[in-house]
């Protein structure tokens, strides 16, 4: 993600990328990276942004701006769903295939109120998938904060499973909140396409990782692992690590699928 290395400007990215032989990078918008996607790039900045990725060797595999809709009015929701839109436009415009959204906070306390959030998420998300579908873009609604696997899962149910709307698997998130990872699976089989990770996260140790991944081989997941570290005060040595470790678990995970005839 660019949050690994936020000063870099998007070829400094895609160069950065394959010498430490990633295949892919995600954009965070509106934290003022250095890549310079954002709602606000002119007509001219778009098409070079979608020149240097169609050349960069490397796919940008996903947009992730904050959009949620899980603010408690329509008028909050409505505004979220513009941005989106937005999003989705200019996602087509640069060759980016992917975005993320978010499901979280859910609310807690009065009766009936998370029932709520689900349903009027569902309702917008439903809205969304169908214009980004039309565009080529798949919705990756993320696991995060106190959003669990249970929770994509019900969302997803509540809009009728609409074909652009997948789950962007953030394990540690669900592994915060109770869910183990056979248990957050279980509710977002076959709907994943895109996943975060770090090694440096809490709960999300390298065997838990290692779990997360088999499950994904064994149903053919082809989207990517996402190296999810904010800031880090040495972006060489997150790349670094992050890379030795994923060859490894690749390693190990590969002979033990293909005998399931999961690869």
């Amino acid at each position: 993600m660019s949050s690994v290395c936020p000063r870099m400007s998007l070829p400094e990215l895609l160069q950065t990328a394959r010498s430490f032989g990633y295949e892919g990078v995600e954009l965070r918008p509106e934290w003022k990276h250095g890549h310079g996607v954002e709602l606000d790039a002119s007509a001219e900045q778009r098409r070079q942004t979608a020149r240097i990725i169609a050349d960069g060797g490397v796919e940008v595999c996903c947009l992730s701006p904050g959009v949620r809709f899980c603010g408690e009015s329509a008028a909050e929701r409505d505004a979220e769903l513009d941005k989106l839109r937005r999003y989705v436009d200019l996602a087509a415009e640069v060759g980016i295939r992917r975005i993320r959204v978010f499901g979280d906070p859910l609310p807690a306390g009065t009766a009936g109120c998370r029932t709520a959030s689900y349903q009027a998420q569902a309702e917008y998300l439903a809205r969304a998938a169908g214009a980004a579908r039309q565009m080529g873009i798949a919705l990756v609604l993320e696991t995060h904060g106190n959003f669990r696997a249970c929770d994509a899962a019900e969302v997803m149910f509540r809009a009728a499973w609409p074909a652009a709307l997948r789950v962007n698997w953030h394990l540690a998130h669900c592994l915060r909140h109770g869910e183990d990872v056979d248990e957050a699976y279980r509710h977002v089989k076959g709907r994943v396409a895109h996943v975060h990770f770090s090694l440096e996260e809490e709960k999300a140790d390298r065997a838990t990782i290692m779990r997360q991944a088999e499950l994904l081989a064994a149903d053919r997941y082809d989207g990517f692992f996402s190296v999810e570290v904010i800031h880090p005060p040495e972006w060489r040595d997150v790349l670094e690590k992050h890379a030795a470790a994923w060859r490894q678990m690749l390693g190990e995970i590969a002979p033990a699928a293909s005998q399931r005839g999961g690869v």
